[in-house]
């Protein structure tokens, strides 16, 4: 198998907010489990002649290393060259010869797997957000956060196991034209356990999808949130992770791409409202330590009431805190 890790074109790549970090340590990682497990030929580049009709056939799936901009626009320097110049006269003729491109890669089986920003790329182009089936409308979050793995069983989360986990990095809030009767959401943020404080949270349904994959005529569509920090790419479970994600694009792995029906029902602490106080909610539920972080040994609920306590087993030689999870 033959993928393209593809990066921010070189015109655009000063202005890209992930130049200095997540490309280049992105394009190592790809490039590196490509290499070392023998599962797929890896060309790393940003040279945009490789999406004309005749050259992104080659390739059985593309990865979208955070590439960022309207670099399916050519440039003049592109259309300088003789590989642009029998796809048109013009740039808006050539740009449409590789939307097209792109679009019938995927349509007729190829794969593509979108990291981080790659989704937010081509703010110009409605069918690329179609596409991946989903805009990016912000990072409420850069720090760790409680992820759910929606389906365990999944082959595209082995990586993680089967079980929920915890994780640190830039977390992406997604807008329309996401839709889980559309895709199929793998992980997703657990807001019960994560951080709800944060600003710029546009999302009222505390549906925040992770990763995802869906169809595209024939072809494997596959995104996810991670990969803004850096110790991202060498963490060996979101690596495994990422070489699933290319062999299912790729068409090597085998797994479920339909949506699935409903989504998981979470109880989030902090959003009951207070008895008798309008406009306030309840941040201690009088039973547990639903939404408070602290040391079980110390801290605990004794009829209705929040309780910490040292024993001559249990003692403390500095100050011990009960933490309610979000900024407040």
């Amino acid at each position: 198998r033959r993928v393209l890790i593809w990066n921010t074109p070189a015109h655009l790549m000063d202005k890209d907010p992930h130049k200095g970090y997540c490309i280049p340590y992105g394009a190592a990682a790809l490039e590196a489990i490509g290499k070392k497990t023998g599962a797929f030929e890896p060309v790393v580049s940003g040279d945009l002649a490789l999406y004309l009709p005749e050259s992104i056939r080659q390739f059985d799936a593309i990865v979208m290393n955070n590439s960022s901009g309207p670099w399916i626009t050519p440039t003049d320097a592109d259309l300088a060259g003789d590989a642009f110049k029998k796809h048109g006269p013009d740039k808006s003729t050539v740009e449409s010869v590789l939307r097209r491109s792109l679009l019938d890669f995927i349509t007729n089986g190829g794969g593509v797997v979108a990291v981080h920003y790659a989704i937010a790329a081509n703010a110009q182009w409605p069918e690329f957000k179609e596409l991946f089936g989903a805009k990016f409308t912000g990072h409420p979050w850069n720090e760790d956060i409680a992820v759910t793995v929606e389906e365990p069983n999944h082959p595209l989360v082995a990586a993680f196991g089967g079980k929920d986990f915890r994780i640190a990095d830039e977390i992406y809030e997604y807008g329309p034209p996401y839709d889980r009767s559309k895709l199929r959401v793998l992980l997703s943020l657990d807001p019960a356990h994560s951080n709800m404080g944060v600003k710029w949270i546009n999302r009222k349904d505390n549906d925040f999808a992770l990763a995802w994959v869906k169809s595209y005529g024939k072809g494997h569509v596959f995104n996810t949130s991670f990969g803004h920090r850096t110790e991202i790419f060498w963490d060996p479970h979101v690596l495994q992770f990422y070489l699933d994600a290319v062999q299912f694009a790729a068409g090597d792995l085998d797994a479920p791409m339909a949506p699935r029906n409903g989504r998981p029902v979470r109880h989030i602490p902090g959003t009951e409202p207070a008895p008798g106080s309008a406009g306030f909610v309840s941040l201690f539920n009088g039973r547990d330590l639903a939404g408070w972080d602290g040391d079980s040994r110390i801290w605990k609920v004794r009829d209705g009431t929040l309780i910490g306590e040292t024993t001559s087993e249990v003692r403390v030689t500095e100050n011990n805190f009960l933490i309610w999870k979000d900024e407040v």
